[in-house]
């Protein structure tokens, strides 16, 4: 986890980069993070805190990042996180706005519990029946005009649900777009391991030019179009990949590459409480490192007492420089499917967070979010379940 110190440290230090390049950040503030701040200012921020500290909490942590990031000229890393930041603090304030229609409709429930009683009590002392008739009348108005607020507060209460549902059915799929997005760009990275840009240039261009058509679609919200612009960049760039493999492995060493594979497979099996295992998806061979047990419960931040395995997985990343990584977080199988999602990505993101700080160029590091999918251990259990709030490390061999 990034001290205080060492994240101003971090933020000289990219300030004085951009320096050195001879540009600064130019970019405009990203549209999520002014979103973010927008409603961050209107919201009653220390009443929702009382309600939700975690979450507030979280959405201000994410929401500096954003803005250290966008100052940093990480625009990607910057959106998604502004946008983790907005799904916190809004999901706080809808928490806090329904504790209050609840609140309200307890109240009025009292008050006609008190008419209630108050009735019973003064109908015995009443001689009178024009006096109990006036009584009743009285009570019945009471209960008349509660049941009409407990009406309108309960259609109040649903409509904002709705509002609600609606804003996270929005977020989910800029979310599904992100993660196509991120897939598209993580082809493409993988076809600049084996030089498709010089051996299947058509294909490269093709799925380079998709993938900023993808990405002006979704600054435009245009979802649907962002994931099928997406798609079809991944598909070029898996192509190009293809095409370009057999070449560059030609004009590779392939007894070094062999080599250097074998030397990061032991060194990665020389980390403590990680397990390694190689696979293959298509014509990828990945060698991936699980990381079980980084974070408590639901929580996205990493859980103190992982230096050790963060400092070992840094230096390992560190000493084979030639690697695309990517960090992937997951989830156990409780709870809905995009809080999952959300919840893995931010995992990841810290983990990269944590890598960066510790030396590793994040040029190479590619962040994704799979919640409770491609579960490793067996969810029925308490242990299967807390090894399966893990991420995972993959190198993507050439």
């Amino acid at each position: 986890m990034i001290r205080r110190g060492q994240s101003s440290r971090l933020i000289a230090l990219l300030l004085w980069g951009g320096l050195v390049i001879g540009c600064g950040t130019s970019a405009p503030k990203p549209r999520e993070l002014e979103a973010y701040e927008t409603l961050r200012k209107s919201t009653n921020i220390n009443e929702v805190s009382k309600r939700s500290p975690d979450l507030v909490a979280g959405a201000e942590k994410l929401g500096d990042h954003a803005k250290e990031e966008w100052e940093s000229d990480s625009l990607e890393e910057s959106r998604r996180d502004a946008l983790m930041a907005q799904i916190k603090l809004k999901t706080a304030i809808a928490l806090t706005e329904t504790d209050q229609l609840k609140a309200r409709i307890q109240t009025l429930s009292s008050q006609q519990a008190q008419a209630e009683e108050e009735y019973a009590t003064v109908a015995k002392d009443l001689a009178s029946e024009k006096e109990k008739l006036a009584l009743l009348e009285k009570y019945l108005e009471a209960r008349k005009t509660a049941d009409a607020d407990k009406q309108r507060l309960s259609q109040q209460l649903g409509s904002e649900q709705q509002k609600a549902a609606a804003e996270q059915q929005r977020l989910s799929q800029q979310l599904a777009s992100e993660q196509k997005i991120s897939a598209a760009q993580l082809s493409l990275r993988t076809a600049d391991t084996v030089e498709a840009q010089k051996y299947a240039r058509a294909e490269y261009s093709a799925a380079a030019d998709m993938l900023a058509k993808a990405e002006a679609e979704l600054k435009q919200s245009d979802f649907s179009g962002a994931q099928a612009s997406a798609e079809v960049a991944k598909k070029n760039a898996d192509r190009a990949a293809e095409i370009s493999k057999p070449l560059y492995e030609q004009a590779e060493q392939a007894s070094q590459n062999k080599a250097r594979d074998e030397a990061l497979s032991r060194d990665a099996s020389g980390i403590a409480g990680v397990t390694v295992h190689m696979e293959r998806r298509g014509d990828l061979q990945r060698l991936v490192l699980i990381v079980p047990e980084l974070f408590l419960k639901r929580q996205p931040s990493i859980a103190p007492g992982h230096d050790t395995v963060l400092d070992s997985l840094a230096s390992l990343i560190n000493k084979y420089p030639s690697y695309p990584v990517q960090v992937v977080g997951f989830t156990d199988n409780r709870g809905k499917s995009a809080e999952l999602v959300a919840v893995s990505a931010a995992r990841a993101q810290a983990v990269y967070s944590a890598l960066a700080a510790r030396g590793v160029e994040t040029k190479r590091l590619m962040t994704s979010g799979l919640g409770g999918d491609e579960p490793y251990f067996d969810n029925k259990t308490a242990s299967g379940r807390a090894k399966n709030n893990r991420v995972e490390i993959v190198f993507l061999y050439h």
